[in-house]
C-alpha cells in the first residue's frame, strides 16, 4: 500500500486561502493539490493509495470533512481533465482529417510536378513532403502520445477523488 503522508498544524494549510466558498466546497491550496498529485504519481496504478494525515489531535474531528474535501476537489478536477481530453480527441481527429487531405493533396502536386524541371522541381517536390509531414505530426502527437499522459493524470485524479484519508494524531 503506498501511503501519502500530510503534515498539517491547523486547518486552513490544506484550503487555498483567497477562495472566498464554504468549507466542503473550498478549493485545496495549489501545494498540497501539487504535492498530492506528485505523490500519487510516484506510485503504480495498480498500487492501493492511502492519505495519513498527521497533526494536532484538534484536526481530528475534522477527518470525514477533510477527506470529503479532497474528494470533491479532485473529482471535479477529474471531471475538468475529462472534458479536456474529450476536446482534444475531437480537435485531434479534425486535425487527422486535415492532415491526411493534406499528404492527398501534397501527393498529387509531387506527382504533377514530375514533369517540372530539375532543381526547381526536386526542391518544390521535397519541400511539399515536408509540409506533408508536419501536417501530421501534431494530430498524431496528439492521438497517439498525449493521450497516454492524459489517461495516466486522468488515472492519479480517479484515485485522489476515491482515496481513503487516516489520521494519526502528533
Amino acid at each position: 500500500m503506498a501511503v501519502i503522508e500530510l503534515r498539517l498544524q491547523h486547518l486552513e494549510q490544506l484550503f487555498d486561502t483567497l477562495d472566498p466558498a464554504p468549507f466542503h466546497d473550498k478549493a485545496l491550496d495549489r501545494r498540497v493539490e501539487s504535492w498530492l498529485l506528485d505523490s500519487a504519481g510516484e506510485h503504480g496504478h495498480r498500487e492501493p493509495l492511502v492519505i495519513v494525515l498527521h497533526g494536532p489531535g484538534t484536526l481530528q474531528a475534522h477527518v470525514p470533512d477533510i477527506a470529503a474535501a479532497i474528494h470533491a476537489h479532485f473529482e471535479l478536477v477529474h471531471q475538468q481533465a475529462e472534458r479536456r481530453h474529450v476536446r482534444r480527441r475531437r480537435v485531434g481527429r479534425l486535425a487527422m482529417l486535415a492532415g491526411t487531405a493534406t499528404l492527398a493533396a501534397v501527393l498529387l502536386l509531387r506527382h504533377w510536378l514530375a514533369a517540372v524541371p530539375a532543381p526547381f522541381g526536386d526542391v518544390l517536390s521535397e519541400g511539399l513532403l515536408i509540409l506533408a509531414w508536419v501536417a501530421l505530426w501534431r494530430p498524431i502527437e496528439t492521438i497517439g502520445f498525449d493521450s497516454w499522459e492524459s489517461r495516466q493524470q486522468r488515472g492519479i485524479l480517479r484515485r485522489l477523488a476515491q482515496v481513503p484519508v487516516r489520521f494519526v494524531p502528533g
